[in-house]
């Protein structure tokens, strides 16, 4: 959880809406590390055996149970809920005042025998308020979650679900265990608490995942228009911003954001495309429709394999020194009727281009039209 409070603090920083669920996560992980035996021997080394300790870690519990669904109905309502801190606040009080009320005591526990520590009421009341706020907390988190539009939202509403799941059942077994001492009820209690822990880290951690997948998905298109990209601008050097001649390069290069490049990178290679379509002859694209065909692959009317053929055709023409044609120069209606189409195009036509059989049509056509 610390380690997910870390990576997203810069974003927090500049998000205020995403404030509220980091504090309630921090909040989270303070009354949870608060639990771990070596840290409360840490603690005790520097102040002594107290009971305070455990009094912290139950109010932050509960500060964290209002701020985890103020988050949650802050999502699905679109405004805070601030009346949940003023009651916490009175839980809160009254926890402190069962505590002190209660006879000397060194922990907060529900021991096997003897009563619970500092006394049944207090915890009674602190079962209460964290399994009726967990149980309300999943119940929205799985109802809106199911409703949202928004991927993003949706994993962090269901893994914020997920945590307050096992939350509420690590508190019902508590209260199941103030009642009946069973012994396995203690031993499966770190485990709930560890499922918890991840799942809120997880929780917070999903903008962060949904961006580095972004990041991913654009290095990857970018690494497979690249090819294309090289051979086109080769062709046609005019279009090009910048030369970059590794592939790697391309990717790791420095001049601008990443989609910012990727845009760039698909402006260009429809310049170079432009360009070429004036060195081919309406006749060809219907010869190389006619050859896939014949080879038992009929391409469909926007079909990226014809447009790689004929853009091979093309820069082995303009190569050779042939002048652009003039007339009807009709080219193919290219894939794509916003900027994400378009790019899924443009990567078929990549992948077309290395494709043997395109290679073997165009270097057969490329050569019938020099010998005319």
């Amino acid at each position: 959880m610390w380690v997910s409070l870390g990576l997203r603090a810069p974003a927090v920083m500049r998000s205020s809406k995403q404030r509220p669920l980091w504090l309630a996560v921090l909040g989270a992980a303070a009354a949870l590390t608060l639990h771990l035996p070596w840290f409360i021997d840490l603690l005790h080394q520097t102040t002594g055996p107290t009971h305070l300790t455990a009094l912290a870690r139950n109010l932050f519990g509960v500060l964290t149970s209002a701020a985890v669904l103020d988050f949650v109905l802050l999502a699905v309502r679109g405004c805070h809920t601030y009346a949940l801190y003023g009651l916490a606040g009175l839980v809160m009080v009254l926890l402190v005042w069962l505590d002190a009320a209660a006879g000397p005591h060194l922990h907060h526990a529900i021991p096997p025998v003897s009563h619970p520590a500092p006394s049944t009421s207090y915890w009674a009341v602190l079962i209460a308020v964290n399994l009726s706020t967990n149980v309300v907390c999943a119940i929205a988190c799985w109802r809106y979650s199911r409703a949202s539009r928004d991927l993003s939202l949706r994993i962090g509403l269901r893994l914020f679900g997920l945590g307050a799941a096992f939350a509420g059942l690590y508190w019902l077994l508590s209260a199941a265990y103030v009642g009946v001492r069973y012994s396995w009820i203690p031993s499966i209690s770190p485990l709930l608490l560890g499922c918890y822990a991840f799942s809120r880290a997880s929780a917070i951690f999903v903008p962060l995942g949904a961006s580095v997948a972004v990041t991913l998905r654009r290095m990857r298109t970018l690494w497979q228009l690249w090819p294309l990209w090289r051979d086109l601008v080769n062709a046609v050097p005019a279009v090009s911003l910048t030369q970059t001649h590794q592939r790697s390069l391309a990717l790791l290069q420095r001049s601008g954001p990443l989609d910012l490049r990727l845009y760039r990178i698909v402006i260009e290679i429809r310049d170079a495309i432009l360009d070429l379509r004036a060195h081919i002859p309406p006749a060809v694209l219907s010869e190389v429709r006619v050859r896939l065909e014949r080879e038992g692959s009929p391409p469909t009317e926007e079909d990226a394999r014809v447009t790689a053929c004929w853009l091979r055709i093309a820069r082995s023409i303009k190569a050779g020194g042939a002048p652009p044609l003039r007339g009807d120069l009709t080219a193919p209606v290219l894939g794509g009727a916003d900027l994400p189409g378009e790019i899924e195009f443009l990567r078929k036509v990549a992948k077309a281009d290395t494709s043997p059989q395109i290679r073997r049509i165009a270097d057969h056509l490329s050569q019938s039209i020099e010998q005319h």
